[in-house]
């Protein structure tokens, strides 16, 4: 190879890299009409001290009375609270509760990453509030000086209802969590600035039904998908999705073995998928993927059909501008120059 094809290869990397939307720009894809969204309390971010961030993000998750966890206080303040008005089942026009963290400063003209976050059983509920159970571990990326910009969407299953594929009435559209969750999820797609090459989504527990269900549906639309103490998908082979699945080698509810399983067979299909082994005799495998291997951080760096996104099973730190530009600006910089000045010198 020359050294200026060297140069001009190296030059196409660096406006890659600094430049997302230029080879992968976002596709507008035909949404069906549905409901309004109605603004019900907004986050409470700027209450939010360092101090607090920095408290609440070490703390683990507390259960409730029942089978599973509670929401802490903090993280609620991350997210606003939205209704949806939803017919269907049971529902007639009812206003369906649910959050959504928006970036810290949206800025017109650009779009950004969402994750789509789907609940185990046991945060089941009519609170709005137990769904965002564990995401005190991201709030380093919720808010703060090392905050991330994306949306992450978190729906909740109703608590006579725990599972997100069964509908109670089975009337017109009826009343399945996931029927109005996809639901909710296209009119976030029309209302707010999502780059629809980067959507991922994380299913916790059962709520992984959630998130396939949701690749199933929209198969040209999401990106990756982080698997959480669950089983494999019965039947549903994913080659086109990047899959980060954590499950415990001795996890007392879920043999790890199915998931091993179908890890394998994904890549031996040519899909890209990992399994990331947690050696404990315990059901709860999200608080290490949250905490210790930053899956959020992540999974915003996934983009459809990208040969730039990280994968799967890599801990990412985020890192402010200067700081990539310190590891990578820096040297590319000094490099250019050096590789003009030995090329002229050939000529």
């Amino acid at each position: 190879m020359t050294t200026k094809q060297t140069i001009t290869i190296l030059t196409v990397v660096i406006v890659l890299s600094f430049s997302g939307n230029l080879l992968f720009a976002s596709e507008n894809l035909p949404l069906s009409k549905q409901g309004r969204l109605e603004l019900l309390s907004k986050a409470k971010v700027s209450e939010i001290s360092r101090q607090e961030i920095t408290k609440a993000a070490a703390e683990e998750s507390k259960q409730h009375t029942d089978t599973g966890y509670l929401a802490h206080p903090v993280a609620k303040d991350c997210f606003d609270a939205l209704g949806y008005r939803y017919t269907g089942g049971r529902y007639d026009n009812e206003l369906i509760r649910f959050r959504l963290r928006c970036p810290p400063k949206i800025v017109s003209g650009r779009k950004y990453p969402l994750i789509v976050w789907f609940h185990g059983k046991g945060e089941s509920g009519n609170d709005n509030e137990r769904q965002l159970a564990h995401l005190q571990y991201t709030l380093p990326f919720l808010t703060g000086p090392k905050s991330l910009d994306f949306f992450m969407l978190v729906t909740q299953c109703p608590s006579d209802n725990p599972y997100w594929d069964t509908s109670i009435s089975s009337e017109g559209k009826g009343d399945a969590p996931i029927t109005i969750a996809l639901e909710i999820f296209e009119q976030i797609l029309k209302e707010y600035p999502v780059d629809q090459k980067r959507i991922s989504t994380f299913g916790q527990c059962s709520g992984a039904v959630g998130s396939t269900m949701l690749i199933q549906k929209y198969p040209q639309l999401i990106s990756a998908v982080v698997y959480i103490s669950a089983t494999p998908p019965a039947g549903f082979m994913m080659k086109d999705v990047t899959i980060s699945s954590f499950n415990c080698t001795e996890d007392p509810n879920v043999s790890i073995q199915g998931m091993r399983d179908y890890v394998q067979r994904v890549n031996n299909a040519g899909g890209n998928a990992h399994l990331t082994e947690i050696k404990a005799a315990s059901h709860d495998a999200w608080t290490p993927a949250l905490s210790q291997y930053k899956v959020i951080a992540w999974m915003i760096t996934q983009k459809k059909n990208s040969l730039f996104s990280p994968p799967p099973g890599m801990v990412l730190e985020p890192r402010s501008w200067l700081q990539v530009f310190m590891y990578f600006g820096i040297p590319i910089c000094c490099l250019i120059p050096l590789l003009i000045i030995r090329l002229r010198k050939r000529k």
